[in-house]
């Protein structure tokens, strides 16, 4: 369907595998709300299969309640023109879908590739829809084989919101050095890999604070802390995020090297550089093109460069602001919220893309 061709609401129904209970359901979709206005669709947001934690240990009752979610989905689509579908990977959804509406499916995976993820029901989904969107080209190589209908759609840092809060929202000069850590309780591991660093710069430094967000309720999936001064929010919403990354002097992108680490792409990267924090990360997968080291952020490879990278920047002021400054300058050039909707508006409208 060309833009000319369009009807003058687009109606558009975006299925969120757990609703807003995963950042990516904000992240890959209802950043989105204020663009699907301005251009002219009619969105609606639904979830798939968030149901509380307690009924997902009654698998009976789960399945029951994930088959009526999917018949009220179907319901739901039959007068939309696409439906965007966020990690979810019912093949049955999709079957539903196909024979009860006439709209366009778009599927948005972005750890298709992933060893835990790849499974012969996602294939099945990935071969089944219209077009798929993914965040990195590793992934969206391995989408091919099933669906040469893939874009990539970058993840937006929220460059926006950042600048409608930076003025609001400075970092203390006078106080500590604080190095930030975003993510989630799935992601906490990485922390091990910069475990003993911490200690002994902990050990060096008094000015220094750890701040993590997104550790969940179960600190066992921490690193044990023992000289290590740290604070933490269990979850964070948009703005709490904005805010904490903001007040950050230093963003820890850690990762191992292993073939899950090159399916996570940049945009905790890109989140640190938005806030003009200075980066410092793994260089595994894309980060390992993407952060220039020494002009946008750093990259630290082994135990003893992440240690005297991040002692330099504890010390050096003047280091962490020209870092930051460079960050930001490579976010603003390629990663705004409009430039990635340009790339998905014609994904979900059926112009001819690859």
């Amino acid at each position: 369907m060309k833009p000319s061709e369009l009807k003058k609401q687009y109606r558009l129904l975006v299925v969120l595998e757990m609703g807003f209970q995963w950042p990516s359901g904000f992240l890959r979709a209802g950043i989105f709300r204020e663009h699907f206005a301005r251009a002219g669709y009619s969105a609606r947001f639904v979830d798939h299969n968030f149901t509380g934690p307690l009924l997902w240990r009654i698998k009976p009752l789960f399945n029951l309640y994930r088959y009526l979610s999917e018949l009220r989905i179907v319901y739901l689509a039959r007068s939309c023109d696409a439906v965007y579908l966020c990690k979810v990977r019912s093949i049955r959804l999709v079957a539903m879908l196909r024979r009860h509406t006439k709209a366009r499916l778009v599927l948005d995976s972005v750890d298709a590739g992933m060893p835990q993820f790849a499974t012969a029901e996602l294939n099945s989904v990935l071969a089944a829809v219209d077009a798929v969107t993914t965040d990195n080209e590793l992934t969206a190589g391995y989408i091919r084989r099933f669906n040469k209908n893939c874009t990539v759609v970058q993840d937006s840092p929220q460059l926006e919101v950042f600048d409608s809060l930076r003025a609001a929202v400075r970092k203390d000069a006078s106080g500590p050095v604080i190095l930030g850590w975003v993510g989630s309780s799935s992601g906490l591991y990485n922390l091990f890999l910069i475990w003993e660093t911490l200690e002994r710069l902990f050990a060096r430094h008094e000015n220094i604070h750890l701040r993590l967000l997104g550790v969940g309720k179960d600190r066992r999936l921490l690193p044990p802390f023992e000289k290590v001064r740290y604070s933490f929010l269990e979850t964070y919403n948009q703005e709490e995020m904005v805010r904490e990354v903001l007040k950050m002097d230093i963003g820890l992108y850690p990762l191992p090297d292993i073939k899950a680490s090159y399916y996570r792409g940049i945009m905790k990267a890109c989140l640190y550089m938005s806030g003009e924090a200075a980066a410092v990360c793994s260089p595994v997968g894309e980060c390992a093109d993407f952060v220039k080291d020494g002009v946008n952020g750093m990259l630290a490879g082994t135990p003893q460069e992440w240690e005297s990278k991040l002692e330099a920047l504890i010390k050096d002021r003047a280091l962490r602001l020209s870092l930051a400054k460079g960050g930001l300058e490579t976010v603003r050039a390629g990663f705004t919220l409009d430039r990635a909707f340009s790339t998905l508006r014609p994904v979900l409208e059926g112009e001819k893309h690859g």
